[in-house]
């Protein structure tokens, strides 16, 4: 009898150890701005570009009025953009006929939705018959200070 009270105690001291050693750190995992946190590995994930103004006046691609809404916990800056042009006109009409690639020096807060850039930035080259079809976040420095 002793000799199974004995295994009991063993088989509830092994048990104990391992569902201790096998829990999980909540602190770091909560904490957003941890450098495993999703929002600091893909900030591409939280931050969606809604709305934006495109002309292309002398052969250059002007980019504004960008509305960015961050739905993530931190802030973030300096949005990596992919641009997608189609043809409005010509042979390849509504067809991807190129793309680019720019940086927008903003600065976007956590939980929030604002419109940037109204004064306009170049993107590279561009005609007039080129359309923006969608503006692709390639990537954003988070800030975690």
């Amino acid at each position: 009898m002793k000799k199974l009270t004995g295994l009991y105690i063993l088989f509830a001291l092994l048990l104990s150890f391992s569902l201790l050693s096998f829990a999980e750190d909540t602190t770091e995992a909560e904490n957003p701005a941890s450098y495993n946190s999703n929002q600091i590995t893909h900030p591409q994930w939280f931050l969606k570009i809604t709305d934006w103004s495109y002309f292309a006046p002398a052969r250059v691609a002007m980019l504004s009025s960008v509305k960015i809404e961050n739905t993530a916990d931190i802030a973030y800056k300096d949005i990596r953009v992919r641009l997608l042009f189609y043809s409005s006109s010509g042979p390849a009409v509504g067809q991807t006929i190129a793309t680019t690639q720019g940086l927008l020096p903003v600065t976007v807060p956590p939980k929030s939705a604002d419109t940037y850039l109204k004064g306009g930035i170049t993107m590279g080259a561009g005609r007039q018959g080129y359309r923006v079809s969608d503006i692709q976040i390639l990537s954003a420095t988070p800030i975690t200070e």
